[in-house]
């Protein structure tokens, strides 16, 4: 299990996390519910490192395990062609022939990162993120936003196959209950994560 337990955060005087603690798999995809402003990402980036660490249990979960953050805002090198940042990242990733890169067209090749919409913004960040090599946990705030139904559809099947042998946890607005587990953050006088799913 990559269970926390007693996760405790804050921003200034705004409690987020007090005590929280949670069972979470081995691997598989579990599915971050809850409200706006009830703490998904702020949990996602915790474990990713992009918060500082606001507790030792943090501090002990990321040295057991490798966690990587990743969305569309964390895409900075814009002059870059999409060519271009896969193979700066080739090396941390798994080979092409794979199949990892059936988010991504032709045509998208050539054109900077700057330039791409939102959804192809997230058509890159999802094919470097399901590709990285040696990563035990990957953290996807809100994986489908900007695709359209087909990428959506094909986003879903590429982030379960990956959850069949690491950890994904995915922060999302979506009705559709498609992960393996739901985890539902709720907010009260503090947050309070329990599972509400199982596997499918």
């Amino acid at each position: 299990m990559k269970s926390l337990s007693r996760v405790d955060h804050a921003f200034g005087s705004h409690l987020v996390f007090n005590a929280a603690s949670v069972d979470l798999p081995d691997r598989g995809v579990v599915a971050l519910r809850g409200p706006n402003g009830c703490g998904k990402t702020t949990l996602l980036k915790l474990l990713g490192g992009v918060i500082a660490k606001s507790c030792t249990e943090i501090t002990r979960w990321r040295k057991d395990f490798t966690a990587v953050y990743l969305d569309t805002e964390f895409l900075t090198l814009d002059y870059l062609t999409v060519e271009e940042h896969l193979a700066m990242v080739r090396p941390l990733t798994l080979p092409s022939e794979d199949g990892w890169r059936h988010l991504l067209t032709e045509e998208m090749m050539p054109i900077k990162v700057g330039d791409l919409s939102l959804g192809q913004r997230q058509r890159l960040v999802l094919t470097v993120a399901l590709a990285l090599k040696n990563v035990d946990v990957l953290l996807l705030d809100e994986p489908n936003n900007g695709l359209d139904q087909q990428a959506s559809l094909a986003a879903r099947k590429s982030i379960l196959t990956v959850g069949k042998s690491r950890l994904v946890l995915v922060a999302t607005h979506e009705e559709n209950h498609w992960t393996d587990y739901d985890l539902v953050v709720r907010q009260n006088d503090a947050v309070e994560l329990s599972p509400t799913g199982a596997r499918r």
